[in-house]
């Protein structure tokens, strides 16, 4: 015992060892005050870790969001934090989850100011980011979600979606950014819920290319860029219900594109399109554009409505014993500078079922249809397609078209020697 501090010893038996075959007894003095602590912390190994949430917010004036991240040992970490923080912001931890409260920034210099790479269930709710080479990057398989999430004023893309990763996107606005406000690509896919706003991006506000896009119960608004929606490159993109809305308005050439064996299907949906410098709407290079369950395509007062051509498709159709929709699938072209519809090039338009066209009030031709292509009107008898009202003629068949017209309110056409036409609406040719 040790009686000059008064404190009480506990002797804890050692190792014996053999000297000059005597057994000597090695002892160690442990203090009471050692094993509390010793019990202490293994109570605090043992017990749940606290996540940074969990004692306020991270002020990024006083400390590194970004050391932060790198530090987070929790199995689904969540930092809250405030104030203006300083990137690149690099994620590689599943489940993590950055929180924004009051004005919560990321700024990402000369790099990317949010990289998530390679991980799952990130989420990123209630924050700006902004001036970075780019601002959000899912890379590498990466599935994430954002949420009333600002991205603006970056050099290239506002969010990037890269080799084959995924995310959900609810109320998000991307503007200003460089390049394209929303860029998806190699194999990548997006969901857009609620709202997305798109502004004044150099080039696309949305960019689909090689991948896949959904818009489910959303409300799209692509305005000021050089083209509102792009779809290209085998791409695919679905309009999941009669609630979405796709608004392409006042964009510096066109409104919406499907182009190079991309795909578009609308169930239900409504696309708008108005505004724009070339076309509210164009399916180029063998895309496609299909028009279901009552959806409507409503295009004014652009330089051209809707354009089709070079091989591309377009079916706007409702069977309402099949979509559970009893509206009609509807085309309307109104007011634009040039012609309402224009196909050409061998491409392919068809109405079928309830479905129709009502194109009146162009500058110049209802429907024009042109050099080898095909149109089909054989709507329901319930159903009257409409071409009245245009400033040229309210319908043009020229060089080579096929057409089958059966329900239309015709007003004035032409179509010359190499066209066939059939069908009950009277049009003979060469007229």
């Amino acid at each position: 015992m040790e009686h000059a501090n008064h404190t009480r010893t506990v002797i804890a038996p050692c190792r014996t060892a053999h000297a000059n075959g005597e057994h000597v007894h090695q002892r160690r003095r442990v203090s009471r005050r050692t094993l509390s602590a010793l019990l202490l912390s293994s109570l605090l190994w043992m017990g749940p870790r606290l996540t940074q949430a969990d004692s306020g917010p991270l002020d990024c004036s006083k400390k590194s969001l970004s050391d932060a991240i790198n530090k987070a040992d929790d199995a689904a970490p969540t930092i809250v934090f405030t104030g203006v923080c300083a990137g690149p912001v690099v994620i590689r931890k599943d489940g993590l989850t950055l929180q924004g409260v009051g004005t919560a920034v990321i700024e990402g210099g000369s790099q990317a100011a949010v990289t998530i790479t390679g991980v799952h269930g990130v989420a990123l709710a209630n924050l700006e980011v902004r001036k970075g080479l780019n601002g959000i990057v899912g890379a590498n398989g990466a599935h994430l979600s954002l949420t009333d999430v600002n991205v603006h004023d970056n050099t290239v893309f506002g969010i990037s979606l890269q080799t084959a990763s995924s995310a959900v996107l609810t109320n998000v606005t991307t503007t200003k950014n460089g390049v394209h406000g929303l860029d998806v690509q190699t194999g990548s896919a997006a969901t857009v819920t609620k709202s997305f706003t798109t502004v004044n991006n150099r080039v696309f506000g949305i960019n689909v290319n090689g991948s896949a896009m959904t818009f489910a119960q959303a409300t799209v608004t692509a305005t000021g860029n050089a083209l509102g929606i792009q779809i290209a490159t085998n791409a695919n993109a679905f309009l999941n219900d009669p609630t979405t809305i796709i608004n392409v308005n006042n964009n510096l050439a066109t409104g919406l594109t499907v182009v190079s064996g991309a795909h578009l299907v609308s169930f239900g949906g409504t696309i708008n399109a108005s505004g724009n410098g070339l076309n509210g709407v164009s399916v180029n290079a063998k895309g496609g554009l299909d028009l279901d369950a009552g959806s409507q395509l409503n295009s004014f007062n652009n330089g051209e409505g809707v354009l089709l051509q070079e091989g591309s498709t377009m079916t706007v159709f409702n069977i309402p014993q099949f979509s559970g929709v009893s509206g009609t699938s509807t085309i309307n072209t109104h007011n634009n500078t040039g012609n309402g519809m224009t196909v050409r090039n061998g491409a392919v338009l068809t109405f079928s079922n309830a479905a129709k066209i009502d194109s009146e009030q162009n500058g110049a031709v209802g429907l024009a249809v042109d050099n080898g292509s095909n149109v089909t009107l054989v709507s329901s008898t319930s159903v009257t397609s409409i071409l009245t009202g245009n400033t040229g003629k309210d319908l043009s068949l020229t060089f080579g078209t096929r057409a089958d017209i059966q329900t239309v309110t015709l007003g004035t056409y032409t179509c010359d020697t190499t066209v066939l036409v059939r069908g009950a609406s009277g049009i003979t040719c060469p007229h």
